[in-house]
């Protein structure tokens, strides 16, 4: 029975070569799109799930009320964690993390890595993969444990137990241990950045900070054996919140909570989390875009497999018919036509196995925060989700065909008074449905590629590309490099701050009248507006060596005073962190200290400061000149800071996620609409091909009678035309609110 099948089904396929080879080649790049989205997602949901403890694993975070919103934050104070390992019996093991940054020295080879202070639980708490060392010597201040990159790239012929790193912190340089070698954790893990750990009382050492100060903060990890008393902890947590605001009476914390660590990642992602100092789980835009991509092309495809399938049937009636008299049930023509339907998807299938060897790579290589790839012996889920979308996608496509076959009576048929015709009301409204997600599909392509543009050309109130910066410590540094590049005819502007303007500043309260708002604060030097290219728009910057502008006055953006209503905004006077006295002097055009579009902008205060509280130098050229000025200062840097590896960046850099964001955006939708067109295209070729076949003695017969070609041709197409112009209405206006939901969605500001 099943070979007689298998030959029908066959001897069929090889009857409709061309519109068997289109419906696999259509569902095979759709089904490819759908891999690609699944690993994407996969590779997010399963984002720090490497840890063996994970699911007993918290985060101590808070929330604070923000200009009226409440806004979660990651990070905790410093003595918290200590505090309810002796109160609070619930709790397991409690670590710190303290992320830090500087330079490490090999003999002569110097080098910058990023280092984390963590308590001695921290690897019972968390799974690392030791490959040399005991994660037990933690507990040694003057030991430092370190990945098996740095291993790589610092100690390739050699043992690296044992060896001395020289940490570089400002002035101090500390010889440091190798006690131990880790494996980098996969990219989908909150630590996949971390170079190197030592004790956290030495990172506390190094950055002069008190561990019994509320009111400076770490990351604070706890375990949780039983989750039905992370309730009761949090009940019990909120009796530290008078003692943190008493601390830090301008930094008021409304309530503490415990955040479980699976999931963290991706939560910290969509709800904006502040403070969240560990790698990031995909921007909503690359977690989103293939999903909706896949969905799209899966649709676009199956109702043209479901088409095309009905429109074949045509040429089989006589086959149903003698089969239905020889004795054949309904459900065995059922069987007969599903099956040969799912066959066609697994053919699709395999065609997407092959597309996704490329489609896969080149999909985790746009994203340098993305590490996915088609193992079929190590990823089980995937092997089931190929499983289920073959299923899925052959029953789908296949089911109403057969179905709606088998259930013709043979009398009609061997009369030949049944016609099935390759245009019928269902599949005419399939075909709509198909062309209207097409018309999404390539609206959405123009829409996000002319929004990339938009947001490239976005005016973010200060320029960019003709900006170098570097961090430079202190007053010190300033003026050493500022001496070594004063000279230079290709530098227009110098100026010194103690913030940057895309990636330092900090937030505190203000106060008018009765209105308070935390805002977004930058202490800046001399110039800083001009080298930087920031417009002043009322009012004046400040003078330079005035001491009644260090203390008293600020420059604010409009977006504050849009927040507190002012008509006349210069001169109007606010109380900052409760205490001090504040006066607008100027406001500049709103600046968008972001460096992307994501968030709203926020309310933004400027200080002046004189060059004792200089940490940064930046430098503006001409555009022309920007690499040169670049290749001057690594070298006036070297004669400056010899034993301290050079950080200089170009501001345009620091807008290089969403430049990154936008880049790939666009290609994956202009991607989806040239695929929707073509699927449609194909599609449309395949029915009226077939509605010509079924026709062609009607044709005939017109040809004879007289009917010139142009008639024949608006004969054919008519029906197709209308259909496709209902479509277009259709999808025009779907595409339009889609486009604008899913920007919506990710973006603040978009076009």
């Amino acid at each position: 029975m099943l070979i007689n099948y298998l030959k029908i089904t066959f001897r069929a396929l090889m009857k409709n070569k061309l519109f068997v080879i289109i419906n696999v080649m259509g569902l095979g790049i759709a089904l490819s799109c759908c891999i690609v989205a699944y690993l994407n997602w996969d590779f997010n949901e399963k984002f720090d799930t490497n840890h063996v403890k994970a699911e007993s694993i918290y985060r101590l975070n808070f929330v604070r009320i923000t200009n009226g919103r409440p806004i979660k934050n990651g990070s905790a104070p410093m003595p918290l964690g200590e505090s309810i390992r002796e109160s609070i019996s619930q709790v397991g093991k409690v670590t710190r993390v303290l992320p830090t940054g500087g330079n490490f020295k090999i003999e002569d080879d110097l080098f910058s890595a990023g280092i984390t202070g963590v308590d001695p639980d921290f690897f019972e708490i968390f799974s690392f993969n030791f490959t040399a060392g005991s994660k037990s010597e933690i507990s040694d201040r003057s030991k430092i444990f370190i990945s098996s990159e740095l291993v790589e790239k610092h100690f390739p012929d050699t043992d690296p137990i044992g060896k001395i790193l020289t940490y570089i912190s400002g002035d101090q340089k500390i010889d440091l241990i190798v006690g131990g070698v880790f494996e980098r954790p996969p990219f989908n893990s909150s630590f996949a950045t971390q170079d190197a750990f030592i004790h956290i009382e030495s990172v506390l050492d190094f950055n002069q900070m008190d561990e019994n100060n509320w009111a400076a903060f770490n990351t604070s990890f706890v375990t949780v054996n039983n989750p039905s008393e992370v309730s009761a902890i949090n009940e019990q947590l909120q009796q530290y919140v008078e003692i943190q605001n008493n601390a830090k009476e301008d930094y008021k914390v409304n309530n503490y909570y415990l955040d479980a660590f699976i999931g963290m990642a991706v939560r910290d992602e969509k709800e904006g989390v502040w403070n969240s100092w560990f790698h990031s789980s995909l921007p909503v835009a690359a977690a989103m875009a293939p999903g909706v991509m896949a969905i799209l092309l899966l649709l676009i495809a199956c109702f043209n497999f479901t088409n095309t399938s009905i429109a074949i049937a045509n040429r089989r009636i006589k086959e149903i018919g003698i089969r239905k008299v020889m004795g054949s049930r309904r459900n065995q023509l059922v069987i007969q036509f599903l099956g040969e339907n799912i066959l066609l998807t697994f053919f699709a299938l395999i065609v997407g196995l092959l597309l996704s060897e490329i489609l896969v790579p080149a999909y985790s290589q746009m994203w340098p925060f993305l590490d996915i790839s088609l193992d079929y012996t190590e990823n089980v889920g995937l092997i089931g989700f190929l499983i289920l979308l073959l299923l899925f996608t052959g029953i789908i496509a296949g089911s109403y065909p057969a179905f709606y076959v088998s259930g013709f009576q043979p009398s009609a048929i061997l009369r030949g008074t049944l016609k099935l015709g390759g245009t019928s009301k269902f599949t005419k409204v399939l075909l709509t449905l198909q062309y209207a997600i097409s018309f999404i599909a390539i609206i959405s392509g123009f829409i996000f590629a002319q929004n990339a543009d938009y947001q490239q050309d976005y005016d973010i109130g200060f320029k960019t590309e003709n900006v170098i910066f570097a961090y430079v410590e202190n007053e010190d540094g300033y003026n050493a490099m500022k001496n070594e590049l004063s000279e230079s005819a290709l530098i227009n502007s110098i100026s010194g701050s103690s913030h940057m303007v895309t990636s330092s500043w900090y937030t505190d309260p203000v106060k008018f009248e009765s209105s308070e708002m935390d805002v977004t604060i930058m202490n800046i030097g001399d110039n800083y507006l001009k080298t930087i290219d920031a417009t002043v728009i009322d009012g004046r910057d400040f003078i330079m060596d005035s001491q009644s502008d260090v203390e008293t006055s600020v420059i604010v953006n409009e977006e504050l005073v849009r927040m507190f209503g002012w008509e006349n905004p210069v001169g109007q006077q606010m109380i900052l962190s409760d205490t001090i006295q504040i006066f607008v002097v100027g406001v500049v055009k709103d600046i968008y200290i972001d460096g992307a579009l994501w968030e709203p902008i926020r309310p933004l205060l400027m200080r002046y400061t004189k060059p004792e509280g200089y940490r940064f130098i930046s430098v503006q050229t001409d555009l022309a000149n920007i690499t040169e000025v670049h290749d001057l200062m690594e070298e006036k840097w070297k004669v400056v800071f010899p034993d301290k590896l050079a950080n200089i960046r170009y501001l345009e850099d620091e807008k290089a996620n969403q430049a990154l964001v936008n880049k790939n955006i666009k290609t994956m939708f202009i991607f989806l609409g040239l695929v929707a067109a073509i699927l449609s295209v194909i599609g449309l070729f395949s029915l009226v091909s077939l509605n010509i076949i079924k026709r062609m003695k009607e044709i005939g017969v017109r040809k004879v009678l007289g009917a010139s070609l142009p008639h024949i041709v608006r004969i054919i197409y008519k029906q197709f035309v209308i259909i496709l112009l209902f479509a277009s209405v259709l999808g025009s206006g779907l595409g339009y609110y889609m486009a604008d939901m899913l920007m919506g969605s990710i973006w603040t500001y978009y076009l």
